[in-house]
């Protein structure tokens, strides 16, 4: 769309410059006088000639933006999104084009990087059909997301779960020491402090051993991060890309159709991946204070599923050709990376799931809403986010109603305001349902975990709400084993010590006014 409408609307410049040019020589052969004595001077009726001349380019100006906003229009409603949000955006372009096209270029998509995007995809050759499923009915939710996402079902693995930054970050900076091969790093959001100077010059001076580095950064979760920083790791040989960059990311940070994945993947044997990105406040240091996450250090097959969705990103920005690409190592200049040896490894099935707005049945969506709807004992959710849309919404409070032990744990505190409220507006309907709703009063959680029954669980970057299930770029694991499902039981039942549980005679006591940022907030989710 866009290459069409930057062609449209250099034709109607050229054609506007085109059509003034008559009047742009007579303005200037009229508004000039030369006078030997003054030199160059403005003739009296320059005034007049000049609101003449405005006058025409706002003529020409609302052209333009009705054009624009027209055309706008004709691709939101032949996207066949939700229902909803099309009406909203072509209502506000139809009654107010040019508030409309305004917030459409700064929180719509470019659909030229998307399309773009697309053509990275890996091919049906690069795909490995051989997923042992069986008839085991845990394995009926992998059958649906292996249909949908490709997903293969690994089964040799480890999985350690790192419970906040400390765990995680120490775990992460043994690995990267141990890189001899290889250090692929993907972050939504990268900062300039104590512990993202630490990583840095962990891969700096990895990439001066001769390691082969590359990072993947998205262009508005790390908008500030500094040029000088970059400028670091590439005089150190790291090769660096920031994911679908923006011309003004400071006024962009709420925009869709970002790259929201944390992966590391090491030499082809470990990888990380949840919901930490690099920055002090992932340590406590920050003003939410204490923050409790969750992610997880992997081994295994499930590491080179999680290296394929890093390397098909870092394809689609640096322009190299994924056919071409090594399952196992990323390219040539890595050097021959030997086959792992997984025989030591339990039988842990897993498969790594990505999703996005490339991909149309939204896969981890899916996956989220098989574990709701098949749960005959319980089903507990934490999420930052409660802002899932009305198909999982209903699959959540019809679980309750038919007797599922159904509870979620959200943060008392917010870090992004709307978001945070419009979470908030979901809590009434959850509790009338029979919903155990929990906000955690420790510090700031931030986990995005989900756990089925005693068998299946689901860790990733991917947060229970619209824009990480169906716009942004995401990663997640769903895991069918009972001991990890147990752990994360554990440790759920650890943030319930640190929560408090709101019943819903008290909710409903809540003042008027935060009800109504409830439902801005709830619009403004849900639909944007």
């Amino acid at each position: 769309m866009w290459k069409t409408t930057k062609i449209v609307l250099f034709m109607v410049l050229a054609a506007f410059i085109a059509g003034l040019m008559p009047t742009i020589i007579d303005f200037a052969d009229r508004t000039v006088i030369y006078s030997v004595k003054e030199g160059l001077s403005l003739h009296p009726q320059f005034t007049a000639y000049l609101s003449s001349f405005f006058h025409t380019a706002k003529s020409y100006t609302w052209h333009i933006v009705i054009a624009y906003a027209f055309i706008i229009g004709i691709v939101i409603f032949m996207e066949g999104q939700n229902p909803d949000r099309t009406i909203l955006w072509l209502l506000t372009l139809l009654l107010v084009p040019v508030i409309g096209v305004i917030i459409y270029m700064i929180i719509g998509p470019d659909l030229k990087n998307i399309k773009t995007r697309k053509l990275f995809k890996p091919s049906r050759s690069l795909r490995r059909d051989k997923t042992p499923f069986t008839e085991d009915k845990r394995f009926l939710i992998g059958r649906a997301i292996h249909a949908t996402s490709g997903a293969d079902l690994t089964i040799r693995n480890s999985v350690d779960i790192l419970i906040n930054g400390d765990e995680t970050f120490n775990s992460i900076k043994s690995e990267l020491l141990k890189a001899k091969k290889f250090i692929h790093l993907q972050y939504y959001i990268i900062k300039d402090d104590e512990i993202g100077r630490e990583i840095r010059d962990i891969l700096t001076d990895a990439a001066s051993k001769g390691i082969k580095v590359r990072v993947l950064y998205d262009a508005v979760g790390s908008w500030k991060l500094k040029r000088e920083y970059i400028e670091v790791l590439k005089k150190a040989g790291v090769e660096c890309h920031s994911f679908m960059p923006v011309s003004f990311p400071m006024f962009r940070r709420k925009m869709n159709f970002r790259n929201h994945r944390k992966i590391i993947v090491i030499d082809g044997l470990v990888a990380f991946t949840g919901g930490i990105n690099i920055g002090d406040e992932y340590l406590g240091k920050g003003h939410l204070g204490h923050w409790r996450d969750t992610h997880v250090r992997l081994k295994g097959e499930s590491v080179g599923e999680l290296h394929k969705i890093f390397l098909y990103d870092w394809c689609m920005r640096s322009g190299e050709d994924p056919e071409k690409i090594c399952v196992n190592a990323p390219c040539e200049d890595c050097g021959d990376i030997p086959a792992q040896d997984i025989s030591d490894l339990q039988v842990l099935p897993l498969q790594v799931v990505a999703s996005g707005i490339d991909n149309a049945w939204h896969s981890i969506a899916m996956g989220y809403f098989s574990m709701i709807s098949r749960a005959k004992e319980r089903v507990w959710i934490t999420s930052p986010y409660i802002v899932p849309g009305p198909i999982l919404m209903n699959a959540m409070t019809t679980a309750a109603l038919a007797g599922v032990d159904v509870r979620v744990m959200m943060p008392a505190q917010k870090d992004h305001f709307l978001v945070f409220w419009g979470g908030r507006g979901n809590i009434e309907q959850l509790l009338r349902a029979g919903v155990k709703v929990y906000q955690y009063k420790k510090g700031f959680i931030h986990a995005k975990t989900i756990l089925a029954d005693d068998d299946i669980s689901s860790v990733g970057t991917c947060n229970m709400d619209v824009r990480s299930l169906e716009i942004n770029f995401e990663d997640q694991l769903f895991i069918y084993d009972k001991g990890l499902n147990a752990e994360f039981a554990r440790q759920f039942l650890a943030d319930i010590k640190d929560s408090v549980e709101l019943t819903l005679n008290e909710w409903q006591k809540r003042p008027l006014w935060q009800k109504i940022l409830e439902s801005f907030g709830r619009l403004y989710s849900a639909q944007i």
